[in-house]
């Protein structure tokens, strides 16, 4: 998981005014203004009493209590009132996600990084069964990807990533999973890999994609990472040095376990990608499908075509031929009102039932 951000000692109010006060107001209950004792989150001033709060946000340490907002992930993760707007807590959400990464990391490094067998499933865990927490220095894991070959020899792939991450978080990680995928299928049986080398050849994808995205902060986080045991910022200067194509040519072609100790290896011109590779995007619908509820602390949001609204919001749906104007009125179990580009009529979606827009 990120780092938790420190609640610093701010001060105590002596030498402040004659009572004591500031101008300072709790961001987490609202009291104020605050004297005594005041801790100084990134987001704000917390008053003593909110300090000493158990639970804590688990993307930003800010601390929280019940009915602010808040939510909580079925694995006992908060998540609070400021970074659940940016959160993913959606599992169509994180595999839009995921195609999204997957066809920007194409562009960045070119048709030969699409994969052979390019359908891959997506999904999205609150419990974090592949945690390291309780080991020395354990880092949360943010997904993983597995792969499996069917008796006839084709690969049959999954992606799985931790619910809750922000969302520049979360395209990190398709970034990074996506990458273990092309390396399963191209990596030849034979060749050992440093497990290492592997991972940082992966965050290496992830690196790329924030510094195209022009998220520097982001990219910081990954180098200063010890995941790879510092693998990372290796294989960044390799790449500056030789370009990508020595990186992925290594992979295939390499003859070490670490891709340093291969003095020998050469770049190689990129062969022709086969029609074998083409990348096909995901398919738009050609109508709206309310698919379920979303539930947040108490508030409920409707999922339609994969995009979450609550009563009153207003979004773009994007279908095979069109993009629709949704405004979402009413939130029933097993059916939601909206209104389309701006009609006032409105229309029923039933929950699974398919409804093409007029």
């Amino acid at each position: 998981m990120r780092q938790l951000a420190i609640i610093l000692f701010l001060f105590a109010a002596a030498g402040a005014a004659a009572a004591g006060e500031t101008n300072y107001f709790c961001i987490v209950c609202g009291k104020g203004p605050l004297y005594g004792q005041i801790w100084l989150h990134p987001r704000g001033p917390v008053c003593d009493g909110c300090h000493k709060l158990e639970n804590r946000c688990s993307l930003c340490g800010l601390p929280v209590r019940d009915g602010d907002g808040s939510v909580k992930t079925g694995d006992g993760r908060f998540i609070c009132k400021f970074d659940k707007t940016n959160a993913v807590l959606d599992v169509d959400a994180a595999r839009e996600i995921f195609e999204n990464a997957r066809q920007d990391a194409t562009d960045l490094y070119g048709r030969r990084f699409m994969l052979k067998y390019p359908d891959v499933t997506v999904n999205m865990f609150d419990v974090d069964y592949w945690s390291e927490k309780g080991r020395d220095n354990g880092l949360d894991k943010y997904g993983f990807a597995s792969t499996r070959r069917t008796p006839g020899g084709q690969c049959t792939h999954e992606v799985v990533m931790l619910s809750g991450q922000l969302r520049n978080e979360m395209i990190s990680t398709a970034a990074h999973e996506y990458t273990h995928l092309w390396i399963y299928e191209n990596c030849p049986s034979n060749r050992v890999i440093a497990g290492d080398t592997v991972e940082a050849i992966c965050e290496l994808t992830a690196y790329k994609l924030m510094q195209k995205q022009n998220l520097p902060e982001m990219q910081k986080r990954i180098l200063e990472n010890p995941y790879t045991h510092g693998k990372i910022k290796t294989l960044v200067e390799i790449e500056k040095r030789y370009d990508t194509d020595y990186v992925l040519d290594w992979v295939k072609n390499g003859k070490t376990e670490t891709i340093e100790e291969d003095t020998g290896f050469s770049v190689r011109a990129s062969p022709p990608a086969s029609a074998s590779f083409s990348y096909v995007p995901p398919v738009l619908p050609q109508a709206l499908k309310f698919s379920g509820l979303l539930t947040i602390g108490k508030d409920r949001q409707a999922v339609i075509n994969g995009v979450a609204f609550a009563a009153g919001d207003q979004k773009q749906i994007k279908l095979k031929n069109k993009t629709v104007l949704v405004r979402c009125r009413e939130i029933r179990d097993a059916a939601v009102m909206v209104e389309l580009n701006g009609s006032p009529d409105r229309v029923t979606l039933k929950l699974g039932e398919e409804k093409s827009p007029p």
